[in-house]
């Protein structure tokens, strides 16, 4: 009976899928609501994110790509080697996350929290590779799946070898910043080359932010495609489910090489439709190719709506899902566009005098915030969550009506916040919308463990 029960322990708390999709949702949870009692962690302040908020915001994002490449394996029964090197790790992985910031304060533990991190993001590297070679041979033992879901997958493929280079981005800027590149001499000489350290390092920043988001988002968007079951639709629908994310490969493809040339190079990332003084007002090439990447998804609600789920709480959910996906829209397209064809005013986020800067500079970095807030980090989590626990979760019916009406209604006015924000400088209304989706990923933790544990009892009983 001792060993009966520590293989039945094994299986379930170390290589279980599900239970070890519950440790994670409980983490980040855990981190979400201890966010605010962090040294130097302020959600809502004017500009860029400090570099606290950064490391605060690693500590829950990386853990949740972590948590994607466990759903992702399991939604597409990727190969079992595979599934097993990703579930084996989870324990250790969120150990190392939490230790790593926990040693990221004192400053005499700096040298550790440099090594812990370092170990993490290799970790990642190496998983999204691994994983990355499994999706590559997936259409070979289920070509009949590959030629229904073709435009999700292959969204699912570019996403997430834009997601690689964008994190060997990050590896790069970190060793950069932390000790230079004059221990390589040969890449240092490409570094001068291209303006020197800082240049270097400041593109470098800005393409890895800029890309990961973005390509993660993407990702999302093929994986809800695929567990929503468009290809079971019929050739139109599905046609059109695909021709759509097709536009997203397109966005995420030619972002990524926008922003590969721009960190890697001397390549300066054009403006389109110039116009104002200076010629400040106009489009960002690469906020454009971006857009395309939402376009694309919200093109293909018009099939996947079709798709729905005919029970009524995963439907509400999944519609929630595709409503993440218009609101995020509504804030970086229907705000952000509507700002870079007035900076002018606005000036990037700078004060003076155009071209040096805008009247308005404030509301420009209110906007950064609260977009960076919204769009970059609540909504992609909120959204990559929801589609874990629908997996995962078949029961909890009455939590689920509750979890979409916190969600819904904290998606809506986190929303609407970003707009009263940069209107106003005030971030009140945007912070009741966030703290309502918090809520909502608590309710999904507190529902996820119940399920989990009475799935235990009722296993133990069998």
């Amino acid at each position: 009976m001792h060993g009966v029960f520590n293989g039945y322990a094994i299986k379930n708390f170390i290589l279980s899928p599900r239970h070890n999709s519950m440790a994670v949702f409980i983490y980040i949870t855990l981190f979400l609501l201890i966010g605010p009692l962090l040294p130097g962690v302020s959600w809502f302040k004017l500009g860029d994110f400090t570099p606290d908020m950064v490391n605060y915001i690693h500590t829950i994002m990386i853990p949740f790509v972590f948590l994607l490449f466990i759903y992702s394996s399991e939604l597409l029964n990727l190969l079992p080697f595979e599934r097993k090197i990703v579930n084996i790790g989870t324990y250790p992985f969120l150990l190392i996350s939490a230790l790593g910031i926990a040693f990221y304060y004192p400053a005499r533990f700096a040298n550790i929290d440099y090594a812990l991190q370092a170990i993490r993001d290799v970790w990642m590297i190496i998983l999204a590779v691994i994983f990355l070679v499994s999706l590559i041979l997936m259409p070979f033992h289920d070509r009949e799946k590959f030629r229904k879901i073709w435009g999700a997958y292959t969204l699912l493929l570019v996403g997430t070898v834009s997601g690689i280079i964008a994190s060997l981005m990050g590896v790069i800027y970190e060793y950069g910043f932390l000790f230079g590149f004059a221990s390589v001499p040969w890449f240092n000489n490409y570094v001068i080359a291209w303006g020197g350290l800082n240049t270097f390092l400041g593109n470098l920043f800005t393409s890895h932010s800029h890309q990961m988001l973005p390509a993660v988002m993407g990702v999302i968007v093929a994986l809800a495609a695929i567990y929503i079951g468009y290809e079971k639709l019929s050739s139109m629908k599905r046609g059109i489910v695909n021709v759509s994310l097709l536009i997203s490969v397109f966005g995420v493809i030619s972002m990524s090489y926008l922003y590969f040339i721009s960190a890697f190079g001397t390549y300066s990332i054009p403006t389109l439709f110039i116009s104002g003084t200076g010629g400040m007002n106009g489009l960002a090439l690469d906020d454009s190719q971006t857009g395309l990447i939402g376009a694309g998804a919200l093109i293909s609600i018009a099939g996947l709506y079709y798709a729905l789920s005919l029970k009524k709480p995963e439907r509400l959910l999944q519609a929630l899902e595709m409503y993440i996906w218009m609101a995020t829209m509504a804030v970086m397209i229907g705000v952000g566009y509507s700002m870079e064809f007035n900076e002018t005013y606005y000036g990037f986020g700078s004060p003076g005098t155009p071209p040096a800067g805008g009247a308005g500079y404030l509301y420009d970095q209110a906007f950064t915030n609260g977009h960076l807030l919204f769009a970059f980090f609540l909504m992609p989590l909120l959204a990559g969550i929801l589609l874990v626990f629908i997996y995962f979760v078949r029961e909890q019916n009455i939590l689920k009506n509750i979890i979409v009406a916190f969600a819904g209604t904290g998606t809506t006015i986190g929303a609407f916040g970003v707009l009263v924000y940069t209107i106003t400088l005030s971030w009140y209304v945007e912070a009741t919308g966030l703290v309502l989706v918090v809520l909502a990923i608590l309710l999904i933790a507190i529902s996820s463990t119940k399920a989990m544990m009475e799935k235990r009892i009722d296993s133990g009983v069998k």
